[in-house]
């Protein structure tokens, strides 16, 4: 085999293992595992604006939110096929202006659910739910309450009640906007711990 072929061959194996990485890697981030910086003070004092998240792809691809879930939806954007996940991927890779907006929430209601909030609380189909997690005062705002939450939709909050803006603002989120499950807060270390 001459210098010339063996660089070819060699060339190559390269080039499909490169390949072969980067589907992979796309593979691994569209569909089993994230890592997602929290951007906002909506889910204090549970997260804070500069965590790092581990973020569960792979469990709502056979299971639906709970809730109290903490979950990463697209605020624009829903994925009906797989091949949206790839889109989207690659708009965060390759056009830094226009990334998709993500958003972390915690599940307070699922389709089919009545939400309601009264004296500053949150009611399920009429139960006071308990939420120790909370910062702050849950205000009605602009939703029109109570309401019913439709099929295939979720109705989240932050953990930061007067500063999130959430459900009570935009509305009930479609499940195909979400990403993940938030499942381990990674960044600062000195902070590490299993997300609830």
């Amino acid at each position: 085999m001459t210098k010339g072929n063996l660089f070819l061959k060699e060339f190559k194996s390269l080039v499909l293992s490169i390949i072969l990485a980067f589907f992979i890697v796309t593979l691994l981030n569209t569909k089993v595992f994230a890592m997602v910086q929290v951007q906002q003070s909506s889910m204090e004092d549970t997260l804070y604006s500069g965590d790092r998240m581990f973020v569960d792809k792979i469990t709502y691809s056979f299971n639906e939110p709970k809730r109290g879930d903490i979950i990463i939806f697209l605020e624009d954007d829903i994925k009906e096929k797989f091949v949206d996940d790839i889109k989207i991927f690659f708009k965060d890779i390759f056009n830094s202006e226009n990334v998709s907006k993500r958003m972390v929430k915690r599940v307070i209601a699922l389709p089919g659910d009545e939400i309601d909030i009264k004296d500053r609380s949150v009611y399920i189909n009429d139960e006071k739910i308990s939420e120790d997690y909370i910062k702050g005062d849950t205000l009605k705002r602009e939703l029109n309450l109570p309401t019913k939450v439709p099929e295939g939709k979720l109705f989240v909050l932050g953990d930061n009640r007067e500063k999130s803006r959430d459900s009570r603002n935009f509305g009930f989120i479609d499940l195909k906007a979400v990403e993940g499950k938030a499942r381990l807060r990674v960044w600062p270390f000195n902070k590490l711990s299993l997300l609830k």
